[in-house]
């Protein structure tokens, strides 16, 4: 969660107006949807997904000569959302052996395995799927266990293991990866471990509102490789994997309570009325983040501005491909509604902090009216917002909560109420998917 000192963070009326109104003028199409299918459901926006790789693809296609492109299923793992990643040309970036062994259901050809804390059976799927999956080793002890697998199984037709390790960020994302002062002995260690082919380097920066964390670790790893790695080491390298995610452009839209006026008023008063006020971290456009990704690679000369370089993106593709649809079942008062699904579609409290506009597409107006909006579960922390778009609320209208494709669906839980639907768009139309198992 971040904090808001800034006074001039406010969110712009033009800026949030011109959102709901692009929502509005789709009303049909979710009404249409709701009535066919009911409530609460999750609407996948198929074209809406394609849109956004097409719009990842051209903007680093323009900056970078070498790329390659890896949807990071953790964001949405939709089986719908992974088939169309990978039918638009994307590989998948996979962080368990649940979504691995869903990756090589999809037929998926370009697989990178990521994540800390990988066990020895999914090092052993991914040996035995080598030809399909390359391997991004998180830890020297990582880097023993998977040679140890190694040294028992045949190398056989698939040939050797293709692999890359994580070089460790020094914040709170320092459980991934090494650090990367210690590059040199495990570049060494593992050109001494048969059947492995170490290829590449990832690293992870996350709540990338702009690229300069990102820029940073370019610049550090390439220092390190000119001025540590012997050049016969430096061969090897195919790829660098830059992992961890854009942030929409949009930027991170919050609550009051997550300004430093909001936080002190919480705690003296944790009934205290806010108003309608919405803030904002403001987001960098895909594209300046290609350019400056790019610059900062070319500065760094060969053998970093040579290689291949992998992005995983996942919430800046997925935030726009799904949204949420709830019925108004109950209305307390004016300022009290109870809505059909609760926030376990969410899979946390992300309205407490987070500000996401309520739509409500059955009485559309672009006026945001103050009223309570819950969920349907049995505590009192369900609550979905404090207002809603729309000329008044009205039991059996329904609301939209927008673009809840990233870190929502994945994270669901079945919790009080049932998992709800998925129902697609695409080409074909609208149509209800079969219901997936929760895992």
């Amino acid at each position: 969660m971040k904090i808001i000192s800034s006074r001039n963070r406010h969110l712009p009326k033009d800026v949030l107006d011109n959102y709901v109104d692009a929502f509005l003028k789709r009303r049909e199409l979710f009404l249409k949807s709701a009535d066919r299918f009911g409530a609460p459901q999750y609407f996948f926006d198929a074209p809406a997904f394609a849109l956004q790789i097409a719009s990842f693809k051209e903007a680093f296609s323009r900056h970078l000569d070498k790329c390659r492109i890896f949807y990071a299923m953790k964001s949405n793992h939709f089986i719908g959302i992974c088939r169309k990643a990978v039918s638009e040309g994307l590989g998948l970036d996979v962080s368990g052996g649940v979504e691995l062994s869903k990756a090589l259901d999809l037929a998926c050809k370009q697989i990178v395995f990521s994540g800390p804390g990988k066990t020895d059976d999914e090092l052993r799927y991914v040996v035995q799927n080598r030809d399909r999956v390359t391997l991004l080793m998180d830890s020297f002890g990582e880097l023993r266990r998977v040679s140890n697998i190694l040294k028992k199984n045949a190398i056989g037709n698939n040939g050797p293991l293709k692999a890359g390790v994580r070089i460790q960020q020094q914040n709170q994302w320092s459980k991934f990866g090494i650090p990367l002062k210690h590059l040199p002995n495990f570049l060494k260690e593992a050109g001494d471990s048969p059947g492995l082919a170490l290829f590449g380097i990832q690293f992870h920066t996350s709540w990338n509102l702009d690229p300069s964390a990102q820029v940073h670790m370019i610049h550090r790893i390439g220092e390190v490789i000119q001025n540590k790695i012997p050049s016969d080491l430096r061969k090897a390298f195919r790829f660098l994997d830059i992992g961890g995610g854009f942030w929409p452009e949009q930027g991170e839209w919050l609550n009051p309570q997550n300004t430093m006026k909001g936080r002190i008023l919480e705690i003296l008063n944790p009934e205290y009325r806010r108003k309608k006020s919405h803030y904002y971290l403001r987001g960098r456009p895909i594209d300046f983040f290609a350019k400056k990704i790019g610059e900062a690679i070319q500065q760094q000369g060969p053998p970093l501005s040579d290689l291949e370089i992998y992005l995983e993106p996942g919430r800046w593709v997925s935030t726009p491909a799904m949204h949420i649809l709830l019925k108004i079942i109950d209305k307390k008062d004016d300022k009290t509604i109870i809505t059909d699904g609760g926030i376990n579609l969410l899979g946390w409290e992300r309205p407490l902090t987070e500000y996401i506009p309520l739509i409500n597409v059955s009485r559309p107006s672009l006026k945001e009216r103050s009223v309570k909006v819950y969920g349907s579960l049995c505590t009192p922390h369900d609550i979905w917002g404090m207002s809603v778009f729309g000329e008044t609320v009205k039991e059996g209208d329904i609301l939209l909560v927008p673009d809840q494709g990233a870190y929502t669906y994945s994270l669901r839980q079945s919790f009080i109420k049932p998992i709800a639907k998925v129902v697609q768009y695409d080409e074909k139309g609208i149509h209800e998917v079969i219901k997936e198992n929760v895992y």
